[in-house]
Protein backbone atom coordinates (compact mmCIF):
# COMPACT_ATOMS: atom_id res chain seq x y z
CA UNK A 1 0.00 0.00 0.00
CA UNK A 2 1.37 3.42 -0.92
CA UNK A 3 2.06 6.25 1.47
CA UNK A 4 -0.71 8.31 -0.17
CA UNK A 5 -3.25 5.55 0.49
CA UNK A 6 -2.14 5.26 4.10
CA UNK A 7 -2.68 9.00 4.51
CA UNK A 8 -6.14 8.74 3.00
CA UNK A 9 -7.01 5.87 5.37
CA UNK A 10 -5.88 7.94 8.33
CA UNK A 11 -7.99 10.89 7.26
CA UNK A 12 -11.03 8.68 6.67
CA UNK A 13 -10.74 7.24 10.15
CA UNK A 14 -11.64 10.62 11.67
CA UNK A 15 -13.93 11.93 8.94
CA UNK A 16 -17.70 11.67 8.61
CA UNK A 17 -19.83 11.05 6.66
CA UNK A 18 -18.66 8.20 4.42
CA UNK A 19 -16.13 8.98 1.71
CA UNK A 20 -17.09 9.02 -1.91
CA UNK A 21 -16.66 11.07 -5.04
CA UNK A 22 -19.93 12.66 -6.01
CA UNK A 23 -23.61 12.53 -5.30
CA UNK A 24 -24.47 12.91 -8.94
CA UNK A 25 -21.63 11.04 -10.66
CA UNK A 26 -20.44 7.96 -8.86
CA UNK A 27 -17.03 6.34 -8.91
CA UNK A 28 -17.41 2.65 -9.79
CA UNK A 29 -14.63 0.09 -9.53
CA UNK A 30 -14.23 -3.46 -10.85
CA UNK A 31 -11.67 -6.13 -10.06
CA UNK A 32 -13.40 -9.53 -10.05
CA UNK A 33 -10.23 -11.52 -9.38
CA UNK A 34 -9.66 -9.70 -6.11
CA UNK A 35 -13.30 -9.34 -5.06
CA UNK A 36 -15.01 -12.57 -6.18
CA UNK A 37 -12.44 -15.21 -7.01
CA UNK A 38 -10.37 -14.92 -3.84
CA UNK A 39 -10.62 -15.54 -0.11
CA UNK A 40 -13.00 -13.49 2.06
CA UNK A 41 -10.01 -11.96 3.84
CA UNK A 42 -8.40 -10.86 0.56
CA UNK A 43 -11.72 -9.50 -0.73
CA UNK A 44 -12.11 -7.48 2.48
CA UNK A 45 -8.62 -6.00 2.08
CA UNK A 46 -9.36 -5.08 -1.53
CA UNK A 47 -12.62 -3.38 -0.54
CA UNK A 48 -10.85 -1.44 2.19
CA UNK A 49 -8.40 -0.11 -0.37
CA UNK A 50 -11.15 0.79 -2.83
CA UNK A 51 -13.09 2.56 -0.10
CA UNK A 52 -9.98 4.53 0.82
CA UNK A 53 -9.46 5.50 -2.80
CA UNK A 54 -13.01 6.90 -2.89
CA UNK A 55 -14.97 4.22 -4.77
CA UNK A 56 -18.74 4.36 -4.34
CA UNK A 57 -19.85 1.19 -6.10
CA UNK A 58 -18.40 -2.18 -7.15
CA UNK A 59 -19.23 -3.69 -10.52
CA UNK A 60 -19.48 -7.44 -9.97
CA UNK A 61 -19.66 -9.98 -12.80
CA UNK A 62 -22.37 -12.52 -12.03
CA UNK A 63 -21.16 -15.19 -14.43
CA UNK A 64 -23.81 -17.77 -15.27
CA UNK A 65 -21.25 -20.49 -15.97
CA UNK A 66 -19.64 -19.95 -12.55
CA UNK A 67 -22.87 -20.78 -10.70
CA UNK A 68 -24.95 -23.13 -12.89
CA UNK A 69 -24.77 -26.93 -12.42
CA UNK A 70 -23.24 -29.36 -14.95
CA UNK A 71 -21.98 -26.57 -17.20
CA UNK A 72 -20.24 -28.99 -19.58
CA UNK A 73 -23.31 -31.17 -20.13
CA UNK A 74 -25.52 -30.72 -23.17
CA UNK A 75 -28.63 -31.85 -21.29
CA UNK A 76 -30.19 -29.85 -18.51
CA UNK A 77 -30.00 -31.66 -15.14
CA UNK A 78 -33.20 -33.61 -14.49
CA UNK A 79 -35.60 -31.73 -12.25
CA UNK A 80 -33.43 -28.62 -12.05
CA UNK A 81 -35.39 -25.37 -11.62
CA UNK A 82 -33.06 -22.54 -12.61
CA UNK A 83 -35.32 -19.89 -11.09
CA UNK A 84 -34.85 -21.23 -7.56
CA UNK A 85 -31.64 -20.22 -5.76
CA UNK A 86 -31.77 -23.35 -3.62
CA UNK A 87 -31.62 -25.59 -6.67
CA UNK A 88 -28.03 -24.61 -7.45
CA UNK A 89 -25.04 -26.63 -6.23
CA UNK A 90 -23.95 -26.30 -2.62
CA UNK A 91 -21.58 -23.38 -2.26
CA UNK A 92 -22.38 -21.95 -5.71
CA UNK A 93 -23.44 -18.60 -4.23
CA UNK A 94 -20.74 -18.36 -1.54
CA UNK A 95 -18.47 -15.87 -3.31
CA UNK A 96 -21.32 -13.53 -4.19
CA UNK A 97 -22.73 -13.84 -0.68
CA UNK A 98 -19.34 -12.75 0.68
CA UNK A 99 -19.14 -9.80 -1.72
CA UNK A 100 -22.65 -8.64 -0.79
CA UNK A 101 -21.90 -8.89 2.95
CA UNK A 102 -18.52 -7.16 2.82
CA UNK A 103 -19.79 -4.36 0.59
CA UNK A 104 -22.75 -3.68 2.89
CA UNK A 105 -20.43 -3.51 5.91
CA UNK A 106 -18.36 -0.82 4.15
CA UNK A 107 -21.21 1.18 2.66
CA UNK A 108 -20.22 0.28 -0.90
CA UNK A 109 -22.93 -0.05 -3.52
CA UNK A 110 -23.08 -3.00 -5.91
CA UNK A 111 -23.74 -3.31 -9.61
CA UNK A 112 -24.51 -6.94 -10.44
CA UNK A 113 -23.73 -7.52 -14.11
CA UNK A 114 -25.48 -10.80 -14.97
CA UNK A 115 -23.97 -12.37 -18.04
CA UNK A 116 -23.34 -15.24 -20.42
CA UNK A 117 -21.20 -17.44 -20.88
CA UNK A 118 -23.40 -20.12 -19.39
CA UNK A 119 -23.89 -23.88 -19.24
CA UNK A 120 -23.84 -25.80 -22.53
CA UNK A 121 -27.31 -27.19 -21.85
CA UNK A 122 -28.69 -23.63 -22.16
CA UNK A 123 -26.92 -22.87 -25.46
CA UNK A 124 -27.72 -23.58 -29.09
CA UNK A 125 -25.85 -26.14 -31.17
CA UNK A 126 -22.52 -24.47 -31.86
CA UNK A 127 -20.38 -25.15 -34.93
CA UNK A 128 -17.25 -24.52 -32.84
CA UNK A 129 -16.24 -25.80 -29.43
CA UNK A 130 -14.46 -22.55 -28.50
CA UNK A 131 -17.68 -20.51 -28.58
CA UNK A 132 -20.12 -23.19 -27.40
CA UNK A 133 -20.74 -21.65 -23.95
CA UNK A 134 -22.03 -18.38 -25.42
CA UNK A 135 -23.61 -19.53 -28.68
CA UNK A 136 -27.31 -18.68 -29.05
CA UNK A 137 -28.13 -18.64 -25.31
CA UNK A 138 -31.66 -19.70 -24.44
CA UNK A 139 -33.37 -16.53 -23.26
CA UNK A 140 -35.88 -18.38 -21.06
CA UNK A 141 -33.11 -20.24 -19.23
CA UNK A 142 -31.16 -16.99 -18.84
CA UNK A 143 -34.30 -15.36 -17.45
CA UNK A 144 -34.60 -18.15 -14.89
CA UNK A 145 -31.00 -17.56 -13.82
CA UNK A 146 -31.68 -13.82 -13.43
CA UNK A 147 -34.79 -14.72 -11.44
CA UNK A 148 -32.69 -16.86 -9.08
CA UNK A 149 -30.16 -14.05 -8.62
CA UNK A 150 -32.94 -11.54 -7.96
CA UNK A 151 -34.47 -13.79 -5.32
CA UNK A 152 -31.13 -14.53 -3.69
CA UNK A 153 -30.14 -10.87 -3.41
CA UNK A 154 -33.14 -8.68 -2.55
CA UNK A 155 -30.72 -6.10 -1.11
CA UNK A 156 -29.08 -5.45 -4.50
CA UNK A 157 -30.77 -2.55 -6.28
CA UNK A 158 -28.52 -1.93 -9.29
CA UNK A 159 -28.26 -4.32 -12.24
CA UNK A 160 -26.91 -4.55 -15.75
CA UNK A 161 -27.74 -7.17 -18.36
CA UNK A 162 -24.95 -9.03 -20.19
CA UNK A 163 -21.37 -7.93 -20.75
CA UNK A 164 -20.25 -6.57 -24.14
CA UNK A 165 -22.90 -8.23 -26.31
CA UNK A 166 -21.31 -6.72 -29.43
CA UNK A 167 -18.11 -8.70 -28.82
CA UNK A 168 -17.59 -12.38 -29.73
CA UNK A 169 -15.85 -13.16 -26.45
CA UNK A 170 -19.19 -12.73 -24.68
CA UNK A 171 -21.97 -13.49 -27.16
CA UNK A 172 -22.06 -15.47 -30.41
CA UNK A 173 -22.78 -15.53 -33.25
CA UNK A 174 -22.24 -11.86 -33.99
CA UNK A 175 -23.23 -12.36 -37.63
CA UNK A 176 -25.08 -15.11 -39.54
CA UNK A 177 -25.49 -15.90 -43.22
CA UNK A 178 -28.93 -15.14 -44.68
CA UNK A 179 -29.68 -15.50 -48.39
CA UNK A 180 -26.00 -15.44 -49.18
CA UNK A 181 -25.26 -12.32 -47.12
CA UNK A 182 -23.97 -11.68 -43.63
CA UNK A 183 -26.55 -10.08 -41.32
CA UNK A 184 -26.25 -9.01 -37.68
CA UNK A 185 -27.24 -11.70 -35.17
CA UNK A 186 -26.05 -10.55 -31.74
CA UNK A 187 -28.53 -7.63 -31.45
CA UNK A 188 -31.54 -9.95 -31.71
CA UNK A 189 -30.00 -12.41 -29.25
CA UNK A 190 -29.35 -9.57 -26.83
CA UNK A 191 -32.87 -8.23 -27.29
CA UNK A 192 -34.22 -11.60 -26.14
CA UNK A 193 -31.88 -11.63 -23.13
CA UNK A 194 -33.01 -8.15 -22.12
CA UNK A 195 -36.67 -9.11 -22.46
CA UNK A 196 -36.19 -12.18 -20.24
CA UNK A 197 -34.00 -10.44 -17.65
CA UNK A 198 -36.34 -7.45 -17.42
CA UNK A 199 -39.32 -9.70 -16.65
CA UNK A 200 -37.27 -11.70 -14.14
CA UNK A 201 -36.14 -8.64 -12.19
CA UNK A 202 -39.69 -7.31 -12.11
CA UNK A 203 -41.03 -10.68 -10.94
CA UNK A 204 -38.55 -10.78 -8.04
CA UNK A 205 -39.28 -7.37 -6.55
CA UNK A 206 -36.68 -5.26 -8.37
CA UNK A 207 -39.04 -3.11 -10.46
CA UNK A 208 -37.84 0.10 -8.81
CA UNK A 209 -34.14 -0.72 -9.06
CA UNK A 210 -31.59 0.77 -11.42
CA UNK A 211 -31.51 -1.56 -14.44
CA UNK A 212 -28.99 -0.87 -17.20
CA UNK A 213 -28.83 -2.24 -20.71
CA UNK A 214 -26.03 -2.09 -23.25
CA UNK A 215 -22.67 -2.73 -21.59
CA UNK A 216 -21.25 -2.37 -25.10
CA UNK A 217 -17.59 -2.36 -26.08
CA UNK A 218 -16.35 0.81 -27.83
CA UNK A 219 -15.35 -0.51 -31.26
CA UNK A 220 -15.99 -3.19 -33.85
CA UNK A 221 -14.30 -4.55 -36.95
CA UNK A 222 -15.06 -4.04 -40.62
CA UNK A 223 -14.83 -7.74 -41.52
CA UNK A 224 -18.06 -9.72 -41.11
CA UNK A 225 -18.24 -13.22 -39.72
CA UNK A 226 -19.51 -15.45 -36.91
CA UNK A 227 -17.03 -14.06 -34.40
CA UNK A 228 -16.42 -10.58 -35.84
CA UNK A 229 -17.32 -7.79 -33.42
CA UNK A 230 -20.05 -5.30 -34.26
CA UNK A 231 -19.43 -1.60 -33.83
CA UNK A 232 -21.64 -0.23 -31.03
CA UNK A 233 -23.48 2.17 -33.34
CA UNK A 234 -24.55 -0.62 -35.67
CA UNK A 235 -25.38 -2.83 -32.72
CA UNK A 236 -27.69 -0.21 -31.18
CA UNK A 237 -29.54 0.46 -34.42
CA UNK A 238 -30.21 -3.25 -35.03
CA UNK A 239 -31.09 -3.80 -31.37
CA UNK A 240 -33.96 -1.36 -31.89
CA UNK A 241 -34.78 -2.87 -35.32
CA UNK A 242 -33.70 0.24 -37.20
CA UNK A 243 -31.81 0.61 -40.47
CA UNK A 244 -28.81 2.84 -40.96
CA UNK A 245 -31.13 5.84 -41.43
CA UNK A 246 -33.00 5.06 -38.19
CA UNK A 247 -36.08 3.87 -40.06
CA UNK A 248 -37.96 0.79 -38.86
CA UNK A 249 -36.71 -2.39 -40.56
CA UNK A 250 -39.39 -4.02 -42.71
CA UNK A 251 -40.00 -7.25 -44.57
CA UNK A 252 -37.21 -9.75 -45.22
CA UNK A 253 -34.55 -7.35 -43.98
CA UNK A 254 -36.33 -7.26 -40.61
CA UNK A 255 -37.02 -10.97 -40.24
CA UNK A 256 -33.41 -11.85 -41.12
CA UNK A 257 -32.38 -9.82 -38.06
CA UNK A 258 -34.98 -11.21 -35.67
CA UNK A 259 -37.28 -8.20 -36.02
CA UNK A 260 -41.00 -8.11 -36.87
CA UNK A 261 -41.63 -7.78 -40.60
CA UNK A 262 -44.34 -5.20 -39.97
CA UNK A 263 -45.10 -3.34 -36.77
CA UNK A 264 -45.66 0.11 -35.35
CA UNK A 265 -43.14 1.87 -33.15
CA UNK A 266 -45.64 1.82 -30.29
CA UNK A 267 -46.15 -1.93 -30.63
CA UNK A 268 -42.39 -2.55 -30.71
CA UNK A 269 -41.94 -0.44 -27.58
CA UNK A 270 -44.71 -2.36 -25.79
CA UNK A 271 -43.18 -5.71 -26.77
CA UNK A 272 -39.72 -4.77 -25.45
CA UNK A 273 -40.18 -2.62 -22.32
CA UNK A 274 -36.62 -3.13 -21.11
CA UNK A 275 -35.18 -1.47 -24.19
CA UNK A 276 -37.13 1.71 -23.51
CA UNK A 277 -37.71 1.82 -19.74
CA UNK A 278 -34.21 0.88 -18.60
CA UNK A 279 -32.63 3.36 -16.19
CA UNK A 280 -29.76 4.08 -18.55
CA UNK A 281 -27.31 2.77 -21.09
CA UNK A 282 -24.02 1.21 -19.97
CA UNK A 283 -20.96 1.51 -22.19
CA UNK A 284 -17.21 0.84 -22.03
CA UNK A 285 -15.56 3.85 -23.69
CA UNK A 286 -11.98 2.54 -23.86
CA UNK A 287 -9.42 4.15 -26.11
CA UNK A 288 -6.48 2.04 -24.88
CA UNK A 289 -3.54 3.59 -26.76
CA UNK A 290 -4.47 7.21 -27.45
CA UNK A 291 -5.32 10.24 -25.35
CA UNK A 292 -8.94 10.41 -24.16
CA UNK A 293 -9.71 13.41 -26.36
CA UNK A 294 -8.65 11.68 -29.60
CA UNK A 295 -11.79 10.95 -31.56
CA UNK A 296 -12.15 7.45 -33.02
CA UNK A 297 -11.70 6.90 -36.75
CA UNK A 298 -15.15 5.38 -37.31
CA UNK A 299 -18.42 7.23 -36.71
CA UNK A 300 -20.00 4.08 -35.21
CA UNK A 301 -17.30 3.73 -32.56
CA UNK A 302 -17.83 5.44 -29.21
CA UNK A 303 -14.93 6.19 -26.89
CA UNK A 304 -14.56 8.68 -24.06
CA UNK A 305 -13.82 11.32 -26.73
CA UNK A 306 -17.18 11.24 -28.55
CA UNK A 307 -19.78 10.37 -25.92
CA UNK A 308 -22.00 13.12 -27.33
CA UNK A 309 -22.40 11.09 -30.50
CA UNK A 310 -23.51 8.04 -28.48
CA UNK A 311 -25.98 10.17 -26.52
CA UNK A 312 -27.34 11.62 -29.74
CA UNK A 313 -27.95 8.17 -31.22
CA UNK A 314 -29.65 6.92 -28.05
CA UNK A 315 -31.81 10.02 -27.87
CA UNK A 316 -33.07 9.36 -31.38
CA UNK A 317 -33.81 5.66 -30.82
CA UNK A 318 -35.18 5.63 -27.24
CA UNK A 319 -35.25 9.19 -25.87
CA UNK A 320 -32.91 11.05 -23.54
CA UNK A 321 -30.70 8.44 -21.91
CA UNK A 322 -28.20 8.72 -19.02
CA UNK A 323 -24.82 7.10 -19.69
CA UNK A 324 -23.19 4.70 -17.25
CA UNK A 325 -19.54 4.19 -18.16
CA UNK A 326 -19.19 0.88 -16.35
CA UNK A 327 -15.75 -0.21 -17.55
CA UNK A 328 -12.75 1.96 -18.40
CA UNK A 329 -9.01 2.08 -18.00
CA UNK A 330 -5.62 2.17 -19.70
CA UNK A 331 -3.13 -0.69 -19.94
CA UNK A 332 0.50 0.07 -19.20
CA UNK A 333 3.78 -0.87 -20.84
CA UNK A 334 5.34 -2.37 -18.81
CA UNK A 335 4.14 -5.03 -18.47
CA UNK A 336 2.06 -5.23 -21.67
CA UNK A 337 3.58 -3.98 -24.96
CA UNK A 338 0.03 -3.04 -25.98
CA UNK A 339 -0.18 -0.20 -23.50
CA UNK A 340 0.83 3.34 -22.64
CA UNK A 341 3.56 4.39 -20.26
CA UNK A 342 2.70 4.45 -16.52
CA UNK A 343 2.95 8.26 -16.56
CA UNK A 344 0.59 8.46 -19.53
CA UNK A 345 -1.86 6.15 -17.78
CA UNK A 346 -2.03 8.50 -14.81
CA UNK A 347 -2.45 11.56 -17.02
CA UNK A 348 -5.03 9.93 -19.30
CA UNK A 349 -7.16 8.71 -16.39
CA UNK A 350 -7.31 12.24 -15.02
CA UNK A 351 -8.17 13.68 -18.43
CA UNK A 352 -10.93 11.10 -18.88
CA UNK A 353 -12.29 11.94 -15.42
CA UNK A 354 -12.49 15.59 -16.46
CA UNK A 355 -14.27 14.72 -19.73
CA UNK A 356 -16.81 12.55 -17.92
CA UNK A 357 -17.41 15.13 -15.18
CA UNK A 358 -18.10 17.82 -17.77
CA UNK A 359 -20.77 15.66 -19.43
CA UNK A 360 -24.12 16.15 -17.61
CA UNK A 361 -25.44 12.89 -19.05
CA UNK A 362 -22.80 10.67 -17.39
CA UNK A 363 -23.83 9.02 -14.13
CA UNK A 364 -20.73 6.97 -13.36
CA UNK A 365 -17.19 6.29 -14.54
CA UNK A 366 -15.68 2.93 -13.64
CA UNK A 367 -12.03 2.02 -13.21
CA UNK A 368 -11.20 -1.49 -14.42
CA UNK A 369 -8.78 -2.98 -12.33
CA UNK A 370 -6.98 -2.33 -9.08
CA UNK A 371 -4.27 -4.90 -9.84
CA UNK A 372 -2.89 -5.98 -13.20
CA UNK A 373 -3.91 -9.41 -14.40
CA UNK A 374 -1.36 -12.18 -14.80
CA UNK A 375 0.02 -13.07 -18.27
CA UNK A 376 -0.49 -14.11 -21.03
CA UNK A 377 -0.46 -10.56 -22.31
CA UNK A 378 -2.94 -9.92 -25.08
CA UNK A 379 -5.51 -12.14 -23.36
CA UNK A 380 -5.67 -10.37 -20.01
CA UNK A 381 -5.81 -6.74 -18.88
CA UNK A 382 -2.92 -4.79 -17.41
CA UNK A 383 -4.99 -1.70 -16.56
CA UNK A 384 -4.51 -1.86 -12.80
CA UNK A 385 -3.56 1.06 -10.62
CA UNK A 386 -1.00 -1.36 -9.19
CA UNK A 387 1.24 -3.93 -10.83
CA UNK A 388 0.43 -7.57 -10.11
CA UNK A 389 3.17 -7.54 -7.45
CA UNK A 390 1.24 -4.88 -5.51
CA UNK A 391 3.68 -2.07 -6.34
CA UNK A 392 1.75 1.11 -7.09
CA UNK A 393 1.83 2.78 -10.48
CA UNK A 394 1.59 6.58 -10.70
CA UNK A 395 -2.08 6.02 -11.57
CA UNK A 396 -2.97 5.02 -8.00
CA UNK A 397 -2.25 8.48 -6.60
CA UNK A 398 -3.74 10.07 -9.72
CA UNK A 399 -6.97 8.12 -9.24
CA UNK A 400 -7.23 9.03 -5.56
CA UNK A 401 -6.81 12.75 -6.29
CA UNK A 402 -7.37 13.63 -9.98
CA UNK A 403 -5.95 16.86 -11.41
CA UNK A 404 -6.39 18.27 -14.90
CA UNK A 405 -5.45 21.57 -16.55
CA UNK A 406 -7.98 22.03 -19.38
CA UNK A 407 -5.86 24.70 -21.11
CA UNK A 408 -2.19 24.26 -20.07
CA UNK A 409 -1.10 27.42 -21.87
CA UNK A 410 -1.90 30.88 -20.56
CA UNK A 411 -0.81 34.45 -21.23
CA UNK A 412 1.57 36.05 -18.76
CA UNK A 413 -0.40 37.46 -15.85
CA UNK A 414 -3.47 35.47 -16.89
CA UNK A 415 -5.42 32.93 -14.91
CA UNK A 416 -4.90 29.19 -15.27
CA UNK A 417 -7.94 26.92 -14.91
CA UNK A 418 -7.30 24.16 -12.39
CA UNK A 419 -9.71 21.21 -12.15
CA UNK A 420 -9.60 18.36 -9.66
CA UNK A 421 -11.63 15.86 -7.67
CA UNK A 422 -11.39 15.10 -3.96
CA UNK A 423 -12.55 11.55 -4.58
CA UNK A 424 -11.86 10.32 -1.05
CA UNK A 425 -13.09 13.38 0.82
CA UNK A 426 -16.27 13.24 2.93
CA UNK A 427 -19.33 14.31 1.01
CA UNK A 428 -21.46 17.27 1.95
CA UNK A 429 -18.58 19.49 3.11
CA UNK A 430 -16.75 22.24 1.22
CA UNK A 431 -13.09 21.42 1.75
CA UNK A 432 -10.24 23.85 1.17
CA UNK A 433 -7.59 22.73 -1.32
CA UNK A 434 -4.12 24.22 -1.61
CA UNK A 435 -2.84 25.04 -5.10
CA UNK A 436 0.90 24.39 -5.25
CA UNK A 437 3.29 25.87 -7.81
CA UNK A 438 6.79 24.87 -8.83
CA UNK A 439 8.69 27.02 -11.33
CA UNK A 440 10.38 25.33 -14.24
CA UNK A 441 13.80 24.12 -13.06
CA UNK A 442 13.00 24.60 -9.37
CA UNK A 443 12.99 21.76 -6.83
CA UNK A 444 10.17 22.50 -4.42
CA UNK A 445 6.49 23.52 -4.51
CA UNK A 446 4.98 26.52 -2.74
CA UNK A 447 1.36 27.42 -2.16
CA UNK A 448 0.05 30.17 -4.42
CA UNK A 449 -3.71 29.92 -3.85
CA UNK A 450 -6.53 28.10 -2.14
CA UNK A 451 -9.64 26.76 -3.85
CA UNK A 452 -12.86 25.45 -2.37
CA UNK A 453 -14.11 22.00 -3.39
CA UNK A 454 -17.83 21.79 -4.12
CA UNK A 455 -19.60 20.39 -1.09
CA UNK A 456 -22.02 18.12 -2.92
CA UNK A 457 -19.73 16.74 -5.59
CA UNK A 458 -16.17 17.05 -4.31
CA UNK A 459 -14.98 18.75 -7.49
CA UNK A 460 -12.41 21.53 -7.57
CA UNK A 461 -12.68 24.04 -10.40
CA UNK A 462 -11.08 27.45 -10.21
CA UNK A 463 -8.56 29.83 -11.74
CA UNK A 464 -5.25 30.98 -10.31
CA UNK A 465 -2.98 33.77 -11.50
CA UNK A 466 0.41 32.62 -12.83
CA UNK A 467 3.42 34.58 -14.07
CA UNK A 468 5.92 31.85 -14.96
CA UNK A 469 5.84 28.45 -16.61
CA UNK A 470 6.04 25.48 -14.31
CA UNK A 471 3.95 22.81 -12.62
CA UNK A 472 0.76 22.81 -10.58
CA UNK A 473 -0.35 20.31 -7.94
CA UNK A 474 -3.21 20.19 -5.44
CA UNK A 475 -2.97 19.35 -1.75
CA UNK A 476 -5.68 18.41 0.75
CA UNK A 477 -4.53 17.53 4.24
CA UNK A 478 -1.57 15.23 3.78
CA UNK A 479 -2.61 14.04 0.32
CA UNK A 480 -1.24 15.58 -2.87
CA UNK A 481 -2.25 15.15 -6.48
CA UNK A 482 0.13 14.45 -9.32
CA UNK A 483 1.87 17.48 -10.84
CA UNK A 484 0.77 18.90 -14.21
CA UNK A 485 2.90 21.21 -16.31
CA UNK A 486 1.76 24.45 -17.98
CA UNK A 487 3.32 27.17 -20.11
CA UNK A 488 3.11 30.93 -19.76
CA UNK A 489 3.19 32.66 -23.15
Amino acid sequence: MTRATLLVLALLAVAAPAAQASRTQESTFQDDNHLIYTTPEAAARTMDQLKALGADRLRITVLWSAIAPDIGATRKPAGFDGAEPGAYPSGAWDNLDTVARLAAERGLGLNFNITVPGPLWAMGASPRADIANRYRPDAAEFGDFVRAVGRRYPQVAYWSIQNEPNQPGWLDPQWVRSRGRWVEASPSAYRRLVDAAWRALYDTGHADDAILIGETAPKGVSVRGTTRALSPGRFIRRLYCLDDHLKQLRGASATARGCPASTTRAAFRAAHPGLFAATGYAHHPYELLFAPNRRPAHSDWFTIANLGRLSSLLRRVRGRTPLYLTEFGYQTDPPDPFGVSPAEQARYLNQAEYIAARNPGVRTLSQFLLYDDAPPFGQTFQSGLDYLSGRAKPARAAYAFPLWLPSPSVRRGGRLQVWGLLRAAPNGRAHRVDVLFRARGAHGFRRIARLRAQAARGYVDGRVRVTRSGSIALRWGGVRSRAATFRVR
